[in-house]
């Protein structure tokens, strides 16, 4: 009968960055094995904690019922002499499978005829399913770092200390990293008292939670949520808002609690971004403002949400007020020489071993954001700010607070040159250059800050391009993919007039590099929610096949555009017609040559002379005309949604045209071939913004 499948791995406590994809391997693991063995199921879950990851599948059936299998071997050619006794390619086969050659026989499929045998399988259980293939395939997962532990034997993230593996109420028979499936779990290591029984996979999270853990990561992040906001009050404040944190926190505990800590009111001296790092990086601590601004407290979050002898309090304030002492020191320290006095002292930090230190690349940022600030049309004095921006950018790195904060570098140096009273913009282009972070981040606040933020992102992925460290499948060391995905973000909402293929032509090293990019902004354009037949159908206009002469502002444009219409029925109907339209002109073609060479001119030679003797040919060039005016105004003013709207348009009648005419007659080579000039001007223009045929007999999917 169908059942809940209860599948939890308990073992030492998990590194949170490691959490909830492991979570997510492991259940896509655990359903691949049920797939594989034809196990019907329902949907399936996974949770992630810090001392366990679990799954949980809807509907399991308990068995696999007896069979009568039908097993195909090679082609019967091969596996049979033509006396009809087994060849050595039957035998072989028969022999793997452990039957006589004798029992081989012919069986006619739609591909063919084969040898084969038809066998019955035996009823499975579902224990006997997940026994033999889910321990390999849970050995199998991958981490950025395991351990081994007894004797060597296994290895996985952490120890494995207990297994739990429930169909319904009923144990499923299984050994796995060393440990036998139970139904016995652990609970909070502090809050509960011995081994938490299972009674039935459906009560899993609740007896959980009944032993101080809560499985579900949304159920502690909203634990979480309420506990930082109701410690803030007292404090007469709010909590600073940090999702990044918040994410890593809520895996790091089981029962989400919250410490609320002081320190000494004269470190809201320090700038507010050193502040707020230092409690952060260093104390997963997230800080507390109120309508004035920062107050001198904290907010730690805990694995219990007790600590009656405030212990855990003065522990966080003690370790704090320490971080915050060493923040101040070298804050006073660095701002003892003025930023610009640090740059030489780059020529001692390596950027790459193969590519010199960070005074060279600094040098390589300084031109690649003069040629960028220049060709963007920056006024004059922005362009000498990208310029002392990008000289200045990384002299940071060169200082104590960077060397103990390494999480502020750019930040430190907009710091110092704000306090040293330089540019304002320029500081802000320093302290913005590392931007956008992640997928969630803001781009620079500032024109120069993007220019430099491009500049710097640019020099680091040609160079190491250029000395082979290119990224391969899912290694990026390096980070060049993101840093791809970062400049095509500032481009693209910055909406700035630099062409991808000027882009391109300012790469170096050749092919190499043009794949990088190329292959980037595809997948960024995936990534970005549109499909690969909406990518393909602009991205490869042109003669070339790849041909981006548009800002990359005006692609993303034109994908919105052709995605806003492609369900449309007049549009369907084109795409289908566009395919259509672009056979015939090639077959006319070839025909036209070889009428050439046998001495014919088409008459009139001139396609604005020649009246088409059809009426719905007549009112395809007129609607052509009509609609190409309409289509280039709306193109020229970046209006791509109209354009399609007008393009589609012309559906009916072309679909008119081809129903009523036969565009290929031999008797009549001149009307063939203004037909096919026609045809051609049509062809010309559906695909001069945008190459729908790559829709056609797709306009209805999403993949």
């Amino acid at each position: 009968m169908s059942e809940p499948l209860l599948f939890e791995i308990g073992c030492e406590e998990i590194p949170a960055r490691m959490i909830a994809a492991a979570a997510e391997d492991l259940c896509a693991r655990v359903t691949a094995v049920l797939d594989a063995a034809g196990v019907t199921h329902g949907a399936a879950r996974a949770w992630g904690g810090t001392r366990r990851l679990a799954v949980r599948v809807e509907s399991v059936a308990g068995a696999l019922p007896g069979k009568d299998e039908l097993v195909l071997g090679p082609a019967a050619s091969s596996a049979f002499k033509e006396d009809g006794t087994p060849a050595p390619a039957g035998a072989g086969f028969a022999k793997k499978q452990g039957i006589d050659p004798a029992a081989l026989q012919k069986f006619t499929t739609e591909k063919g005829v084969y040898a084969g045998f038809r066998r019955q399988v035996a009823e499975r259980t579902l224990a006997e399913v997940l026994a033999a293939a889910l321990p390999a395939s849970v050995a199998a997962m991958s981490f950025p770092k395991t351990m081994r532990w007894g004797s060597g034997t296994y290895r996985f993230v952490r120890p494995v200390h207990w297994v739990v593996a429930l169909h319904g109420g009923a144990v499923l028979n299984l050994e796995l990293l060393g440990a036998t499936a139970g139904r016995q779990s652990a609970g909070h290591r502090f809050l509960a008292s011995g081994p938490v029984t299972i009674g039935h996979a459906d009560s899993y999270v609740e007896a959980m939670r009944s032993a101080h853990v809560l499985v579900e990561p949304e159920a502690r992040r909203d634990a979480l949520h309420r506990a930082l906001t109701a410690a803030a009050t007292p404090l007469g404040g709010e909590v600073v808002p940090d999702a990044a944190l918040l994410d890593e926190v809520v895996e790091l505990v089981e029962w989400p609690g919250v410490v609320a800590g002081r320190f000494d009111a004269s470190f809201l001296d320090l700038p507010q971004e050193i502040l707020v790092t230092t409690l952060k990086h260093h104390q997963k601590s997230f800080s507390v403002r109120s309508k004035d601004g920062l107050l001198p407290a904290f907010l730690s979050v805990a694995n219990t949400d007790r600590d009656p002898a405030g212990h855990v309090r003065r522990g966080n304030e003690w370790v704090v007020v320490g971080r915050l002492d060493d923040a101040r020191f070298f804050w006073n320290e660095d701002r003892m020489r003025p930023l610009a006095s640090r740059v030489d002292d780059l020529k001692r930090v390596t950027f790459h071993k193969k590519l010199g230190s960070y005074e060279e690349k600094t040098q390589q940022v300084v031109a690649i954001a003069t040629m960028l600030a220049r060709h963007v049309a920056l006024p004059s004095i922005d362009v000498e700010r990208a310029v002392q921006s990008a000289q200045l950018a990384k002299a940071d790195l060169v200082t104590g607070l960077v060397g103990e904060f390494p999480e502020l570098q750019g930040v430190i140096g907009g710091l110092l040159l704000k306090e040293e009273g330089g540019d304002p913009i320029v500081a802000e282009a320093i302290a913005d250059h590392y931007r956008p972070i992640g997928a969630d981040d803001s781009i620079p606040r500032t024109s120069v800050g993007c220019i430099v933020a491009m500049a710097d992102r640019l020099q680091t992925i040609r160079a190491l391009l250029s000395v082979g460290e290119s990224p391969t499948g899912s290694r990026d060391p390096f980070g060049l993919r993101r840093a791809a995905n970062s400049i095509f973000r500032i481009l693209i909402e910055k909406r700035w007039p630099i062409e991808f293929n000027w882009f391109l032509a300012t790469t170096k090293n050749g092919e190499e590099q043009r794949q990088f990019w190329t292959e980037r902004l595809f997948n960024f354009l995936l990534d970005q929610g549109f499909t690969a037949p909406e990518v393909r159908a602009v991205l490869t206009v042109g003669d070339s096949g790849a041909s981006f002469n548009w800002p990359l502002h005006a692609v993303v444009e034109r994908l919105a555009a052709l995605r806003s219409v492609r369900d449309r029925e007049d549009f369907r109907t084109l795409l289908l017609l566009t395919r259509r339209i672009h056979n015939i002109v090639p077959q006319v073609a070839k025909l036209e040559l070889e009428w050439t060479e046998a001495g014919w001119l088409p008459q009139p030679a001139n396609y604005e002379q020649y009246e088409h003797p059809e009426p719905v040919a007549r009112d395809l060039r007129a609607a052509l005309e009509a609609q190409q005016v309409k289509v280039e105004r709306a193109a020229e003013a970046g209006d791509y949604a109209t354009a399609v709207v007008e393009l589609a348009a012309l559906a009916a009648p072309v679909s008119k045209f081809f129903d009523d005419v036969l565009v290929i007659d031999e008797k009549s080579r001149d009307d063939t071939h203004h037909r096919k000039e026609l045809v051609a001007r049509l062809a010309g223009l559906l695909t001069r913004y945008f190459d729908i045929r790559e829709l056609a007999g797709q306009a209805d999917s999403n993949r």
